[in-house]
């Protein structure tokens, strides 16, 4: 079986999604037979590489809203991240452009690290306050995932992986996909949204059933 996944670094929902999907395939039995592909998706492909104001101020600035009502508005996403054991603070967030980060999880997965440096990733930018258009946040995550960081530092100084960030975005555009995280399950049978690793589960048993 093969999942293709669409997710961007700044999404909370990818956040979860991908976690979700991690503790589905935890209790597959035939984890070991199936390829999951993560694919680059932009939310604000002009969001600055440099944060103006926190993520709460810059979601408050999108829906028209107070911080006070904004705070209220994602306390449920929160509360929905704690369950899955992840942590999401969006007054830490700095929202920035996100086109580097997955270029660095396009170089990663070529050294088999694609998932370890995307979760870090989420952490850096929901938990952790870091700026993931930063050059030097990057080159650290990428080294604390085992990767060379001067390869990774040399990527990024050049515009290797940028065209495969645009394709998967194109790709996007062509299935129709205006929101993420979007699972693609062998190509076809595609499912959009956190919905839980229980109907990640129940997607993989009924689409194995039909391939047995």
């Amino acid at each position: 079986m093969r999942i293709d996944v669409w997710a961007d670094v700044a999404c909370p929902f990818c956040y979860l999604g991908t976690a979700q999907l991690e503790r589905a395939l935890a209790s597959f039995p035939r984890r070991d037979q199936v390829e999951v592909r993560y694919h680059s998706f932009q939310l604000d492909p002009d969001a600055p590489v440099e944060a103006a104001g926190s993520g709460m101020e810059m979601l408050a600035r999108k829906f028209g809203r107070s911080v006070e009502e904004t705070r209220r508005m994602t306390r449920g996403t929160e509360e929905r991240a704690a369950a899955e054991g992840l942590h999401i603070d969006h007054e830490a967030i700095q929202p920035v452009n996100t086109f580097d980060a997955h270029r660095l999880v396009h170089l990663a997965t070529e050294h088999g690290a694609g998932h370890a440096v995307l979760m870090r990733l989420y952490q850096a930018y929901f938990s952790r306050g870091e700026n993931v258009a930063d050059h030097d946040t990057l080159a650290a995550i990428g080294a604390e995932a085992g990767m060379d960081e001067a390869r990774v530092r040399e990527m990024l100084a050049t515009d290797e992986h940028a065209e495969n960030v645009r394709a998967d975005v194109r790709q996007a555009a062509e299935r129709g996909i205006q929101g993420v995280p979007f699972f693609v399950f062998d190509r076809v049978h595609g499912l959009s949204g956190a919905q839980g690793a229980e109907t990640l589960s129940a997607v993989f048993a009924q689409l194995w059933e039909k391939t047995a």
